[in-house]
């Protein structure tokens, strides 16, 4: 089944790990048609490893799709091996074969204030029950 998308000179690509668990990897596209909806920019799912599509699929597509600038979101709350090294040069080395586009790879989000918020309050409803 093909993915459609929002028509979009900016496109996101989603990165979750990838998972064997085929619920996971439902979880994480449905998370992407979302943001998409969300944001009104095209948002492509993409995994690092364990489902498709990979990184560097994921990053073709969207030029293909006509994306002249790629935000790389790698949904990761840390900055370990994988969001440090392994994705940063996939993405580098993805960008190469697309000159004429600009590739963004953007943080984790675990240092983020609202994460210490979400945390807060699913303890608080958690307690409060």
């Amino acid at each position: 089944m093909a993915e459609t998308h929002i028509a979009g000179e900016t496109a996101i690509v989603l990165i979750a790990h990838g998972s064997r668990t085929v619920s996971a990897n439902k979880a994480h596209r449905k998370m992407a048609v979302d943001l998409e909806a969300m944001l009104g920019m095209p948002v492509w799912a993409a995994f690092l490893e364990l489902a498709d599509p990979l990184i560097p699929a994921a990053i073709h597509q969207a030029t293909s799709a006509g994306a002249t600038k790629v935000l790389v979101l790698p949904y990761f709350l840390y900055p370990g091996r994988h969001l440090s090294l392994d994705i940063p040069e996939l993405v580098a080395t993805t960008a190469a074969m697309h000159p004429d586009v600009e590739v963004v790879m953007m943080p984790g989000f675990g240092e983020a204030p609202a994460v210490l918020g979400l945390l807060v309050a699913q303890v608080r409803r958690a307690n409060a029950r």
